[in-house]
């Protein structure tokens, strides 16, 4: 029982060992232009979705801000606070958009650029 025991707690160990050492390995490089240009679209595209996500969430932060200091505004006056949520949020959005639309178009020109320069440098050698 004891040497089952052992066995078994030795194969735990060796196996969880590999799989601990698998995991803390470096990213592989490729030299195929194609994936080398592939893995950095990936990248590009990421970081493109990220400053996007960041930007979409400091737009909703000054909208919501500007809503519900509208809403709150329309309670103390009586008025219908549904109503007041509306006109809020659809003039806000309206001020927010040139800002917000001038930080995505210069995300895109960086993803373009990062495109461009993966496409560029992973052109293949011509005989």
């Amino acid at each position: 029982m004891k040497r089952a025991m052992v066995t078994m707690f030795v194969a735990l160990a060796t196996l969880g060992g590999t799989v601990l050492a698998q995991s803390a390995a470096p990213a592989p490089t490729y030299s195929d232009p194609v994936v080398q240009r592939r893995a950095d679209q990936r990248a590009a595209n990421a970081a493109y979705d990220k400053g996007v996500k960041a930007a979409r969430a400091e737009r909703d932060k000054k909208v919501s801000a500007t809503v519900d200091a509208a809403v709150a505004e329309a309670k103390a006056n009586g008025k219908d606070p549904l109503v007041a949520r509306r006109d809020a949020r659809a003039r806000a959005m309206r001020e927010t958009k040139p800002e917000f639309d001038a930080q995505v178009k210069a995300l895109a020109a960086e993803r373009r650029a990062a495109l461009d320069a993966a496409a560029k440098n992973a052109k293949p050698a011509t005989k």
